[in-house]
């Protein structure tokens, strides 16, 4: 006999990218497909990813939105300037080539703001990074070395719940805070 069943849903916290980044970034999910194929991100599932919680308890939702209550600014900007890539689960990323310290502390805060919650924080490193394929190929990524970098001004940080459907996920907004900018 099983106990009550509780409701959950998928979150996680992100920066998300306003519209002349996300026109960037599509421009990069073409060239990146063009070398290594794979299925590229759509435009509206671009995003950097702070702290993927995993399925979470509907119950537990509003106190995770009352953490973008909590003044964590000014962000900055974030120079993409590489392709990378993750072997197992096969994906293709745009990321930083070096640190962004106003992003290492952002990560650390909320970080910090989750565990007090009880949320367990992962063992591996922080490693900045927007998907761009996913079931990706082998392709030659020195190939498509950018030409220039993305310059994103990031200053929007979500609260996201992902529904995994068979054509990919789907993510809704449930709560964002402004950092502005430094």
């Amino acid at each position: 006999m099983s106990g009550p069943q509780i409701d959950t849903r998928r979150l996680f916290f992100a920066l998300w990218p306003d519209t002349a980044t996300v026109e960037a970034l599509v421009d990069w999910t073409r060239l990146a497909h063009d070398a290594c194929g794979g299925r590229r991100m759509r435009a509206d599932t671009l995003h950097l990813t702070l702290a993927f919680l995993g399925a979470v308890g509907t119950d537990r939702i509003p106190g995770l939105m009352e953490l973008l209550r909590v003044p964590r600014g000014p962000a900055g900007t974030l120079a993409l300037d590489r392709f990378g890539r993750f072997r197992g689960p096969r994906i293709v990323w745009a990321g930083p080539s070096a640190p962004a310290p106003w992003l290492a502390a952002l990560h650390r805060s909320l970080w910090r703001d989750l565990e007090r919650l009880g949320f367990p924080r992962p063992n591996e490193p922080f490693r900045p990074h927007v998907s761009l394929l996913r079931q990706a190929g082998d392709g030659d990524l020195a190939a498509i070395a950018p030409m220039r970098p993305i310059i994103w001004a990031a200053h929007r940080l979500v609260l996201v719940a992902s529904a995994p459907r068979e054509t990919g996920s789907y993510y809704e907004v449930l709560a964002e805070q402004d950092l502005g900018t430094a």
